[in-house]
């Protein structure tokens, strides 16, 4: 049985739930509500000390960040979007590389997590130049993805979806929570339309979507 820690709306639990729903694995989500700060009470800092999610659980075996949790479900059944091939397998690994390290720094905490999550608000001072800094080194992030997504055509690696594009396009909407503009990446935009257009996609990210009108709702409010 395995066996899922994880905040659905959380953007480390998504690319892995959206990638359970297409492969239909048996998976037992126990939810931990990071908003109400869950993951931060010692019982789950038994289960992580590290208290972030996702957490797998397999047959007595743990596993911890969303990555590494990726590869070894889709090894478990082998699936075609992790493929054996040594080269096509190392580019998967490259971009996934790619959007947990240089493209989150900039994107998801200089620019997002600094405008809605109040723990990684950019201090004073020198908070707007901080910010500023950070999205040119996100736009910049974007050319590169927005290049490669124009050579592949359709998703990150190639042809066939991989684990790349779940983990990938999930970071990428994130922006959504600050209207990010991503219109001048048009294959960006292309990518993660037919992300979106995916049946798991909506169900996945309904907690998501939620959280997304809520900040939506207060920010209007606040004009």
């Amino acid at each position: 049985m395995l066996k899922l820690y994880a905040d659905p709306a959380a953007t480390t639990c998504r690319p892995v739930l959206l990638f359970a729903a297409e492969a239909r694995l048996d998976l037992e989500i126990v939810p931990v509500d990071l908003m109400a700060g869950e993951n931060l009470a010692e019982a789950f800092a038994r289960i992580n000390p590290n208290r972030t999610v996702p957490v797998l659980e397999h047959d007595g075996f743990r596993l911890t960040e969303c990555s590494a949790i990726l590869k070894y479900v889709a090894d478990l059944i082998s699936s075609p979007a992790y493929p054996y091939q040594a080269q096509a397998r190392a580019r998967i690994n490259q971009w996934m590389d790619w959007f947990v390290t240089l493209f989150l720094q900039d994107y998801n905490y200089g620019q997002v997590y600094a405008r809605v999550l109040p723990g990684y608000a950019l201090a004073e001072p020198g908070e707007s130049e901080r910010r500023a800094w950070h999205l040119a080194r996100a736009r910049a992030r974007l050319a590169v993805l927005d290049a490669a997504l124009a050579e592949t055509g359709a998703f990150v690696c190639g042809r066939q979806i991989t684990l790349a594009d779940y983990l990938g396009a999930c970071f990428v909407t994130l922006g959504e929570l600050i209207d990010f503009d991503l219109t001048p990446h048009p294959h960006v935009c292309r990518w993660i339309a037919a992300m979106k257009s995916r049946p798991a996609w909506a169900p996945v990210h309904a907690a998501f979507n939620g959280w997304r009108n809520a900040i939506q709702a207060q920010r209007q409010n606040a004009a």
